[in-house]
């Protein structure tokens, strides 16, 4: 190095100078912080809709099946199976960012990826939440089959397909869409043999289905909670001013 731009630095100096421009960035942007709603707004405009789409569209296929078919017992029994193609569906939305390798950008933002998945997740809910209602009045409205047949046959395997899925998005930077996939049709195959078994499916009683259901709502509510919480470790890049 040439001796003439050899500058000495000090370092409490420098260190007083960063944190001077790190308070200077995030009251900045703390200036220009958007309200909740329009957060939500500006999230939502980064998802593909065509996929509530198709997800609406099995729903009225399954709908307009159980219709068809006066509610058969076979085809009750089946819902299961298609529950998880409906939670499949979404996925590419939640890895997108992943797959295009910027969950360490996004790690860097003023929002991070937290608040951003959260975001995502309230978004994704809030319209899965609307689908599902319609799809069980419909199908309670037009068929034989009752609100709790719905809920042990549809949103109980949906609610495990949900769990496996946000394992699999929380676990790590190894898990992979494909992955979850994999584990989603696992699932389909057991649902598949519980379904298929007379004997083992008559001695399920009423009270092990309710607990079952109950116990997935509880799984899925502390994965969800506990992804949020440890996604800072996995993901958000430790920059100099998180």
């Amino acid at each position: 190095m040439n001796p003439k731009f050899d500058i000495p630095i000090d370092e409490s100096r420098l260190q007083k100078t960063i944190a001077v421009s790190k308070s200077a960035f995030l009251a900045g942007e703390a200036e220009q912080t958007v309200s909740h709603a329009e957060f939500l707004y500006q999230q939502g405009r980064y998802i593909k809709k065509h996929w509530w789409l198709i997800q609406a569209a099995l729903l009225l296929a399954l709908c307009l099946l159980l219709h068809q078919t006066e509610g058969a017992l076979h085809i009750r029994r089946s819902l299961g199976v298609a529950a998880p193609l409906f939670v499949i569906l979404i996925l590419p939305e939640l890895w997108k960012n992943r797959s295009y390798d910027a969950m360490e950008v996004e790690g860097t933002t003023f929002y991070t990826i937290r608040q951003v998945y959260a975001a995502r997740l309230t978004l994704f809910a809030g319209v899965d939440l609307l689908l599902l209602t319609a799809f069980f009045c419909g199908a309670t409205y037009f068929t034989r089959i009752t609100l709790w047949e719905l809920m042990i046959q549809f949103l109980l395997p949906f609610n495990v397909a949900c769990c496996i899925c946000f394992r699999c998005l929380y676990g790590g930077r190894n898990q992979s869409e494909a992955l979850c996939v994999l584990l989603c049709s696992v699932w389909c195959g057991l649902w598949f043999l519980v379904i298929s078994s007379e004997t083992l499916y008559d001695a399920i009683s009423v009270p092990v289905w309710a607990a079952m259901l109950v116990l997935s709502f509880a799984y899925l509510v502390y994965t969800l909670c506990r992804g949020q919480k440890t996604i800072y470790k996995t993901w958000e890049a430790k920059a100099s001013w998180n």
